[in-house]
Order: C-alpha cells, then structure tokens, then sequence
C-alpha cells in the first residue's frame, strides 16, 4: 500500500488532541457549494471540510468493515466515487505548492482529523487487508492523485 495516505493523515493531523468519535456512515453531497462557489481548489476551507468528511468516512467503513476485505474493498470503492472531487481537488492543492495553506485551513479542524488517523490506524482491517491487492488500490485512489 502506497505511504500517501500516511503523508495525507499526517498533513491533516495537525496537533495532539484528545480523539472524539464520530458516528457519520454516509458521504454527504458538497451541499456548501453554491452553484457558482469557486472550484474546491480553490476554497479551501470547503476542501478541508470535505477532506476532514471523506476522512472520517474512511474511518467509519474500516471500522465497520472489521477484518472483511471484500466488504472494506466495496466500501472504500463508493467512498471514492463520491469524493472523487476532494481526491481531485488535494492532488491540485498540493502539486500548486499550497501545502502550507492547506495545512492552514485544516487547523480548525485538527481534533477531528486526529480522531480519525487514530479510528483508521488502530482499525482492524488495515493489518488485516493491506497485503490484499484490491483493498489497497482502493485505499490508495482515495489519497492519490487521479491519472
């Protein structure tokens, strides 16, 4: 499996907050964009909200998942479809050298992406499927650049 994720997780964790959990298991629609916001490249408060939502949905279908790969595979699959945009949109901000911007828009948000990392790494299913092919393509197209 590929080291971006650790490098997204650690972009996105920015301080050493007492966890919280979260109990989100859907991927809303990016219902804060207006029919004429900016692209989410572009406004980057909106990514770093729907990057914290993507993330804390990752760490719901893990820990849902438990030890079932195919399941975990299914899961991760419909999670990126649906935040193709924040995958597309990261991949951007980081290759504009706008990392410290990024990282400046994640800040409020800290605690949240910290309880996340910490649900995703002591899941059961990264030791569990990270050797299993299509689990870890998976995983990784939601922290990649697209093609």
């Amino acid at each position: 499996m590929k080291r971006v994720l650790w490098v997204a997780l650690l972009l996105c964790s920015c301080g050493n907050h007492h966890p919280q959990q979260t109990t989100r298991t859907a991927p809303p629609a990016d219902a804060a964009a207006p029919h004429d916001a900016p692209a989410l490249d572009r406004d980057l408060p909106r990514l770093a909200q729907r990057a914290l939502e993507m993330t804390e949905h990752v760490a719901a279908a893990l820990t849902a998942a438990g030890e079932d790969c195919a399941a975990a595979t299914q899961k991760l699959t419909e999670l990126h479809a649906a935040y193709t945009d924040v995958v597309a949109a990261n991949a951007k901000v980081m290759h504009d050298g706008r990392a410290r911007e990024m990282r400046q828009a994640l800040e409020p948000m800290s605690a949240q992406f910290d309880a996340a990392a910490k649900t995703i790494m002591g899941s059961k299913t990264l030791p569990r499927c990270s050797q299993d092919a299509a689990f870890a393509r998976a995983f990784d197209l939601l922290f990649e650049a697209p093609p």
